[in-house]
């Protein structure tokens, strides 16, 4: 019995490893303990398609407490949204918010490579403002641009071919000369032959791991964020890539959180920070993974660092709404503009009236006045929702179709009056984004049952389709 309340303590109270047990009780040896919070572990394991490099299967525990955090930080991620979505009432908000949280990104980026930029050379750079950008802060003009790429191909499957996009995109080349890391790390600790810790995966291990996470992130049924965490984990594991496995680590995992939850929105959470802290927690959670097999380690990690961005936008949204409320409650009213003075028109003489004989056929038709009756083409008023309406309309469809992204939810609450034709760049101009994305999402959205696909003529259109 007290062995079982131990393992409900170091793995419901705090999730820990081995080494942190063992200072705990203040024991050298802790086996039988240990073997005892193992075993209670297993009741939750979810076992993954992934393997280490000695090919273990790694798995995740899903005990009651890491489901809590899991959840509640799901809970937070909801709540950005809605606060997100309230936003689209000022686009100025929208476009500030956005330009804030992309410029806290690339400063952490640049943190990594020691860079001494400051916030306007952020803003600049993401409102396109350079002519020409310096060799030194190329990595962050290009890592901008790569989230980019995230932020409009955030439907696509995530396969070796989006990687070799954004890869592309890192290095900043157009096409690929090369692909994965053909060179064997000379580390001394690759050769330990007794509980070897890799720094990276042999070249010859490199595509089918990376095959595994292709089929692991689109076939798992585990949340978003669990799923961001691991793939964070095995790309920074397998380290596919000579240079940038780090960016590439951090985009992947946003490009899961984009696809599966939060849309384009999950471009913006600044989880870029894990590039400019101190690597120590990291590499011992990586390290602690690679002995036990056991993921849990890295998803409380992650999701520590996941909860801390959300604080961060939802502090941020919170200051724009207190602005915009100020602004609201002390706006002047302007002046009333006082009439000018007319002055009274001078009375003139009185002209002589001169008599007119009139026939009186040609005195009826003279006092005769017509009359003429407008009518409007259509004989009704077109459906619409206020921005209020629109925006209950918008929460509701999030909450109820996990696969709808933000944008589409937004687009379609204001665009779903039956018997209208829609068309792409309607869905371009509504949301501001580039037209491959607008195809895009409003292909997706025929295929999920929102709109019917017709063609006419040259020219595509989407019809709402009645909904219960």
């Amino acid at each position: 019995m007290p062995n079982n309340d131990l393992a409900i303590r170091f793995t419901e109270e705090k999730y820990a490893t081995k080494s942190e047990v063992a200072r705990d009780l203040r024991i050298s040896s802790v086996d039988a303990f240990w073997n005892n919070i193992q075993e209670y572990r297993r009741n939750f394991y979810h076992y993954t398609p992934l393997k280490t490099i000695d090919k273990n299967v790694l798995m995740f525990c899903g005990c009651p407490s890491v489901i809590g955090v899991v959840n509640g930080v799901e809970n937070k991620l909801l709540r950005v949204n809605r606060s997100f979505s309230g936003l689209f009432a000022h686009p100025t908000d929208v476009r500030f918010f956005q330009d804030n949280c992309f410029s806290l990104c690339l400063k952490f980026v640049s943190d990594k490579y020691k860079l001494d930029l400051d916030e306007n050379f952020y803003k600049s750079l993401v409102r396109k403002e350079f002519q020409q950008i310096d060799e030194s802060v190329k990595p962050v003009a290009n890592y901008l641009k790569a989230l980019e790429y995230v932020a409009r191909a955030h439907v696509n499957n995530i396969d070796e071919e989006y990687l070799a996009a954004l890869y592309a995109k890192v290095i900043g080349q157009e096409e690929l000369t090369s692909f994965y890391r053909v060179n064997e790390d000379t580390n001394p600790e690759n050769r330990v032959l007794i509980d070897r810790i890799y720094t990276c995966a042999p070249t010859k291990f490199i595509g089918p791991m990376m095959d595994s996470l292709f089929s692991f992130i689109a076939n798992s049924s585990l949340s978003a964020g669990v799923k961001a965490a691991i793939a964070y984990f095995y790309i920074n594991y397998v380290k596919p890539f000579d240079k940038y496995t780090d960016e590439i680590a951090l985009l992947i995992a946003k490009s899961i959180i984009c696809h599966d939850s939060l849309g384009e929105l999950g471009v913006l959470l600044p989880l870029e920070r894990l590039l400019s802290e101190d690597p120590t927690n990291l590499v011992k959670m990586i390290t602690e993974v690679q002995k036990t097999s056991d993921l849990t380690y890295i998803v409380n990690y992650f999701y520590e660092v996941l909860s801390n961005n959300a604080n961060e936008m939802l502090d941020m949204m919170a200051n724009l709404n207190t602005e915009q409320l100020k602004a609201d409650f002390f706006k002047v009213d302007e002046p009333v503009k006082e009439e000018p003075k007319v002055e009274p028109v001078k009375e003139e003489e009185p002209v002589k009236e001169v008599e007119v004989n009139v026939a009186p056929e040609e005195e009826k038709q003279q006092n005769k006045v017509t009359y003429v009756q407008e009518e409007l083409a259509i004989s009704y008023i077109p459906v619409a929702l206020d921005e209020k309406q629109a925006c209950l309309v918008e929460q509701d469809l999030l909450e109820r179709d996990p696969s709808l992204r933000k944008g589409e939810a937004h687009f379609y609450a204001r665009h779903c009056t039956k018997g209208k034709k829609y068309s792409i760049a309607q869905y371009k101009k509504a949301i501001g984004c580039v037209y491959e994305t607008a195809r895009t999402s409003m292909d997706h959205l025929a295929e999920l049952g929102y709109y019917r696909k017709e063609k006419i003529k040259n020219k595509f259109v989407y019809v709402p389709i009645a909904r219960n």
